[in-house]
C-alpha cells in the first residue's frame, strides 16, 4: 500500500455520499480508494476557453436562425428551404459539439 503524502477533503450533499457508499461498496472498495480509481481513469473536464466559446457563439447563433424558421412556421409563412435549412443548422451544432468532445472537451461550457 502506498504511504499517503496529502490529503483532502471533498464536500458532497447526503444523496451524494450515499452514491458514493454504494459505487465503492459495488466495486469492493474503499470510498477513497474508489476515488483513486475514477481519477485515474476518467478523463479531466477541460476547458478550453477560445475553441469553447466558438462553438456557443455558433450555437447561439444558428438557435437564432432556427428560432427566426420556428416563428414563421408558426404564423404560416414557412417554407420547405427553410425547412431544409434548420436541419442543415442542426446537423452543423451536432458536429461542431463532437468534434469538440472527441478532442476531450466534456462541456461545452
Amino acid at each position: 500500500m502506498k504511504r499517503q503524502l496529502h490529503r483532502t477533503c471533498v464536500r458532497m450533499s447526503a444523496r451524494e455520499y450515499e452514491l458514493l457508499k454504494e459505487k465503492s461498496a459495488a466495486a469492493g472498495l474503499s470510498a477513497n480508494a474508489w476515488l483513486m480509481t475514477q481519477m485515474e481513469t476518467n478523463r479531466p473536464v477541460l476547458h478550453r476557453e477560445e475553441e469553447t466559446w466558438g462553438v456557443i457563439r455558433f450555437m447561439d447563433e444558428a438557435g437564432r436562425e432556427i428560432n427566426a424558421i420556428a416563428r414563421d412556421f408558426n404564423s404560416g409563412y414557412g417554407s420547405a428551404e427553410q425547412l431544409c435549412k434548420t436541419v442543415r443548422l442542426l446537423g452543423n451544432v451536432y458536429e461542431r459539439i463532437y468534434a469538440l468532445r472527441k478532442k476531450g472537451y466534456l462541456h461545452a461550457a
